[in-house]
């Protein structure tokens, strides 16, 4: 049977108590009993530990139990200090009669001077069954709260990809619609574009619904990505003048999918596209020493920002944060000019 990560932390700690009470209890022997020499006394430290553990490790489980409300008849904070104080004192007895009948005739060889429950004794026993009992629950009170962190992180860490992948699923979805659109009418032209786009879009899907699953992917595939969009939508929007500027330096360098993309789009459909005049987008990408430089220019008519673009930004604005803590994201919004400056600075 496999040990769990937790049984074999508990057996590494009574190992260590194990080892830290033969080391004390020899000390005890060669001081107190000079006929013994330190071979005899590790020899006879270690058998009378190893009984004693046999009311230390109870105790402790017992008394952690209680504390933490495991033991459901024990129902109110009264019956619990009572159980504890009840605990102890039994264990306290069961020290001191393996001490006083077993230890000492059987293991020493000679018999204890003090009577089987003289104070000093009880006191010895008591100062033995609490400090186990002590350390022992800050022990267990260390892994429950490590324990605890752990699955916070991991509840932190689930949120944070189904909020990811119910950001992504956000993406515009009229750009299917009107791609089919302008491949139908594309078609009917016979025109010879028609299976380039076909072959673009398939791309384009193919990267939206199976690549952007994945956490990350290489920048090359989001260029690749970004690229075919720009040539797609340069169908629809052909009055739209595009620069798309690279200057990459890894271009293996990993990236989460759409996360670029997402600011294209938003420049075709709520600025460049509905400008009527002189209309352009320009996209500067440059990738030196893991430090991306992203920025977007685009015209625009004077008009009231949408809500829709807003809550666009929204989307982009939250990913970023949960993605790229080490990001500066700059928006500039004028009377005809839409910029947005994105800096991310990658571990």
């Amino acid at each position: 049977m496999k040990l769990t990560q937790k049984t074999k932390y508990r057996i590494y700690f009574w190992l260590a108590y194990f080892l830290f009470e033969i080391h004390a209890s020899v000390v005890y022997l060669h001081e107190s009993f000079k006929q013994f020499s330190w071979q005899k006394a590790v020899h006879l430290s270690a058998i009378s530990e190893c009984t004693f553990l046999i009311t230390e490790i109870p105790a402790s489980y017992i008394v952690l139990s209680i504390i933490d409300g495991k033991i459901k008849i024990l129902k109110n904070k009264a019956l619990r200090v009572f159980a504890v104080i009840v605990t102890v004192i039994f264990f306290v007895s069961l020290y001191r009669v393996l001490s006083h009948d077993l230890i000492f005739p059987f293991c020493y060889s000679f018999p204890e001077e003090t009577t089987r429950f003289s104070l000093g004794g009880i006191f010895v026993a008591m100062m033995n069954i609490v400090f186990a009992i002590a350390i022992a629950l800050g022990f267990e009170k260390f892994i429950q709260q490590n324990e605890t962190q752990k699955r916070l992180m991991e509840i932190s860490k689930e949120k944070t990809d189904t909020e990811l992948k119910l950001l992504k699923t956000q993406i515009n979805p009229h750009f299917l619609f009107n791609t089919l659109n302008n491949i139908y009418g594309l078609s009917l032209k016979k025109s010879d574009e028609t299976p380039t786009i076909i072959l673009k879009l398939a791309k384009i899907m193919r990267y939206n619904i199976f690549d952007s699953a994945k956490n990350k992917v290489y920048l090359q595939q989001e260029l690749e990505n970004i690229q075919d969009f720009i040539d797609i939508q340069k169908i629809r929007h052909k009055q739209v003048k595009v620069e798309f500027n690279l200057s990459v330096d890894d271009e293996l360098q990993e990236i989460s999918p759409l996360i670029l993309l997402q600011f294209v789009e938003n420049a075709f459909k709520h600025g460049a596209s509905e400008s009527r005049f002189n209309s352009f987008i320009t996209i500067n990408l440059e990738l030196k020493n893991k430090v991306l430089i992203y920025s977007i220019e685009n015209s625009k008519e004077e008009h009231p920002e949408k809500e829709s673009t807003k809550i666009g930004l929204k989307n982009i604005k939250r990913q970023l944060d949960l993605l790229y803590p080490k990001h500066s994201l700059e928006i500039n919004d004028s009377n005809n000019l839409y910029s947005v400056s994105l800096k991310i600075l990658f571990d």
